[in-house]
């Protein structure tokens, strides 16, 4: 057997692309799934929603409210000090 030749005795490798499906078939299996799971879904009602929104909008000003008093006493705190010039 020469180098260049490839051996009889190798097993051929069947492609697995020959298998796949077109891109277009896997993107339509990807949106009815999504679809399939959107009906699943329990969506809030309206008041719910709003509620919702209300609680996460009153924790982000708590938040904010809070970090905001770290801050300007951390400020007062280093100014007096003369920490920072």
């Amino acid at each position: 057997m020469s180098v260049g030749q490839p051996s009889q005795s190798k097993k051929q490798v069947s492609n697995s692309s020959e298998n796949a499906p077109a891109p277009l078939q896997r993107g339509r299996g990807f949106f009815h799934e999504v679809m399939v799971e959107l009906k699943k879904t329990t969506w809030p009602t309206l008041p719910e929603a709003w509620r919702l929104t209300v609680v996460v909008l009153a924790v982000i000003v708590a938040v904010a409210v809070f970090v905001g008093a770290i801050d300007f006493i951390l400020s007062q705190l280093t100014a007096r000090l003369h920490i920072i010039k």
